[in-house]
């Protein structure tokens, strides 16, 4: 590695680290939900698009299935009446539909494999947000806790949390003072 290479190398990871300074944890946390929230609902709009076309072709899976009983009916008339030559075409006809019909039903099984993976690649990254929003979540009422307890005692404003124990040994308190009135007023 040349001189030059070496010190251009040293010159970005140097203005890296400032830009990293710079960078408020949180935000660009923020952002990276943000981020991922859009790329969800672009798949979304994706998968919306994958299910309109397994509905289109259903309804030419089914027209093409009606049009085939359609050509074989036609076919039967055919040699019923003799006419062979009228046969061949319809069962031309047939095998260009029996074509149509194997693609139609590629096209379907395309289809439902990108829809299954697109939903399989949205549930991953739905549980990947869903973390990423509990550690902000996190992240943010631990930077809280400690703000409080940094930030000095105004009268009116509460101190840390109570604990359990605490509440205890003040009810067991109180109940004794209680118990103690009661039995000096006869």
């Amino acid at each position: 590695m040349t001189l030059i290479q070496r010190m251009t190398r040293l010159f970005k990871a140097d203005l890296h680290g400032l830009l990293d300074g710079l960078e408020d944890p949180e935000e660009v946390v923020k952002q990276t939900i943000r981020d991922m929230e859009e790329a969800l609902a672009h798949k979304e709009q994706t998968l919306a698009a994958l299910h309109a076309t397994l509905q289109r072709l259903t309804a030419e899976e089914q027209e093409v299935g009606r049009a085939a009983r359609e050509i074989d009916h036609h076919i039967d008339l055919c040699f019923e009446a003799g006419n062979e030559a009228l046969a061949r075409n319809f069962v031309r006809k047939r095998l260009e539909t029996e074509r149509q019909a194997r693609d139609v039903a590629r096209a379907v099984e395309e289809t439902q494999a990108r829809r299954a993976a697109l939903e399989q690649t949205m549930a991953e990254q739905q549980e990947q947000l869903t973390a990423v929003v509990q550690q902000l979540n996190l992240y943010m009422a631990t930077r809280q806790r400690q703000a409080s307890a940094t930030a000095p005692f105004t009268p009116g404003q509460s101190g840390a949390v109570l604990t359990d124990d605490e509440v205890e040994v003040a009810f067991l308190d109180e109940k004794r003072r209680r118990a103690g009135r009661t039995q000096a007023s006869p």
